[in-house]
């Protein structure tokens, strides 16, 4: 009876390129157990919505070498929530790196800041602006963004500064404008008549201080007042709506306009009543306002946070 080697010895391949096969089929289970583990313990914000920060913008926006250079130079980012309650900006004035302190402004073709969320006219243009930003002796533009009918006439007698009386927001249109009550417990602070665009809902929750005010759109018209060469400063203090607007603005090929942005990003603080207990008014979290501001600056953009 003849003798026959095994059948699969035949077909099997050498040692060597088991070896190979084994060694990648390791490496790819070791990289994707890595990749699972990393997801969990860095995620992404649950609720904040950043799409338009992580997909391609539909229209093209360049932000200069020059500026994505700088960024690393801006004064860090508080990765950790404040408890105390800060007006303007607080502790943090003095550690902010102003733009203009570290360029020169000379080969820029005009100077423009727009307050979005203005107020009255010391809440933030005479006080901070006029008074504490590194200007170089040139003239800005000033505009005023505020549909608060009250502060209104106070803009009147105010030269240099034109008041856009709107809300700003992501279309032209009609909004329900106000505040909502804040509801801890059994606790209801009734806030200021007027803030924040609501939606519909407040007009008849019997709770809300709203009416209905004039929007406009807010990207459209920043592409339309100013050019590449302008250097645009842009304080964002619009109660809650920044999270909408700056997605706009990236996915449509708008933030790069804007050579500093100075923003507040809205989130449920804890109240002072209740131990533990937040405000329910904005449904954001510090973290995912931090997400945000790290985003943006891994965009090139100059942003700080305000308080």
């Amino acid at each position: 009876m003849n003798s026959r080697k095994p059948f699969f010895s035949k077909y099997a391949p050498p040692l060597n390129l088991k070896l190979i096969i084994y060694g990648m089929l390791l490496a790819f289970l070791l990289l994707t157990c890595l990749a699972v583990i990393w997801n969990k313990s860095y995620p992404s914000p649950p609720t904040l919505s950043t799409a338009a920060l992580g997909r391609q913008q539909v229209e093209e926006c360049r932000v200069p070498e020059y500026r994505r250079r700088l960024i690393p130079q801006l004064e860090p980012l508080i990765s950790e929530e404040p408890l105390e309650i800060w007006e303007g900006l607080g502790k943090q004035e003095k550690n902010v790196k102003y733009l203009p302190s570290m360029i020169d402004l000379s080969s820029n073709a005009r100077f423009i800041y727009i307050d979005l969320g203005a107020r009255d006219y010391d809440s933030s243009i005479g006080s901070w602006f006029l008074k504490q930003y590194p200007k170089q002796n040139k003239t800005f533009e000033i505009y005023a963004v505020e549909a608060d009918k009250a502060f209104h006439k106070q803009y009147e007698s105010r030269e240099g500064v034109t008041l856009l009386p709107y809300a700003a927001w992501v279309k032209n249109e009609t909004v329900v404008f106000g505040s909502k009550p804040i509801i801890v417990k059994d606790k209801v602070w009734r806030m200021r008549p007027f803030g924040r665009i609501e939606g519909q809902t407040a007009e008849g929750d019997g709770l809300s201080a709203v009416t209905r005010v004039p929007a406009f759109d807010f990207v459209d018209w920043l592409k339309r007042t100013v050019r590449e060469r302008d250097f645009v400063v842009v304080k964002m203090d619009v109660e809650g709506t920044e999270i909408r607007l700056v997605e706009e603005l990236v996915e449509r090929g708008a933030m790069c306009l804007i050579d500093e942005l100075f923003m507040e990003c809205h989130f449920d603080r804890y109240v002072k009543c209740c131990s533990g207990e937040r405000i329910n008014r904005f449904n954001y979290s510090y973290a995912q306002c931090y997400h945000l501001f790290l985003q943006l600056r891994n965009k090139g953009c100059a942003v700080h946070q305000w308080w």
